[in-house]
């Protein structure tokens, strides 16, 4: 359980960082220094974070994924 506490943190704060990063990039670079494109991609980096998240936590959830049921062994 830890393993995966890890691993969402570590997704959070990575892609976060990386929609700021983002959004600091193009606000400089094509929008005249205004803060929209900060706040929305931070938002993305977040919301990426958060649907890895879910993935980790709950894999049957996944399209696409199957899960077998396994008969007890006696």
């Amino acid at each position: 359980m830890s393993h995966q506490w890890d691993q969402v943190i570590s997704n959070f704060v990575i892609k976060t960082g990386l929609g700021l990063s983002a959004g600091i990039v193009a606000s400089a670079l094509l929008f005249k220094k205004r803060t929209w494109p900060i706040a929305i991609a931070t938002g993305w980096g977040f919301g990426v974070a958060y649907a890895d998240a879910q993935r980790v936590f709950h894999p049957h959830h996944v399209p696409g994924v199957q899960f077998e049921k396994k008969k007890p062994v006696v």
